[in-house]
């Protein structure tokens, strides 16, 4: 039982790193803080690593000009900018002309919950084996980094939902 139950945690652990890459490397960390802090006035730097992100997002979904001129617009407001999803481009699909959840946003979840699941009985066996302490707090960060990463989709999809139909959810 400890074996699966750690064979389990490392699998959710890997596979929520793997859907993190994108938000711990420099562009991702980049536009993060340009999101944040600025006015839509930046760098030529920052520019073009936006409008990097941007062309990345376009061309996984295939977006027509005029949502993509939609999109590039939000430049100008970069607090508004659905930065989640131009970093995860693959957690969502497009369906009728909407962006709906895709395969890899259900995994998320389902890693998520499968973390939620094995964090009691992990937790009670690192109570009598101190060597197993770690596995209960990589499941907990496991858990909180997936729910914040569901939630961030979860905004940024309504607000670009919003962005290319023009109707609210």
């Amino acid at each position: 039982m400890t074996v699966m139950l750690g064979a389990a945690t490392a699998i959710v652990a890997l596979m929520m790193l793997f859907a993190w890459l994108p938000e711990i490397r420099e562009p991702g960390l980049l536009l993060r803080r340009w999101s944040r802090g600025s006015d839509g006035h930046c760098s030529a730097g920052i520019r073009q690593a936006v409008d990097d992100v941007i062309s990345g997002f376009v061309t996984e979904h295939r977006l027509p000009e005029v949502d993509t001129s939609r999109l590039r617009e939000m430049k100008s407001r970069p607090a508004m900018m659905p930065v989640t999803l131009l970093l995860h481009p693959q957690l969502v699909k497009r369906g009728n002309g909407r962006f709906v959840r895709g395969r890899n946003l259900t995994a998320v979840m389902a890693a998520t919950g499968i973390s939620a699941l094995i964090l009691p009985p992990l937790a009670g066996m690192a109570l009598h084996d101190v060597s197993l302490s770690l596995l209960p707090l990589l499941n907990m960060v496991v858990f909180f980094t997936g729910v914040q990463l569901v939630r961030q989709t979860y905004s940024d999809l309504s607000l670009i939902n919003v962005l290319v139909t023009g109707k609210p959810d």
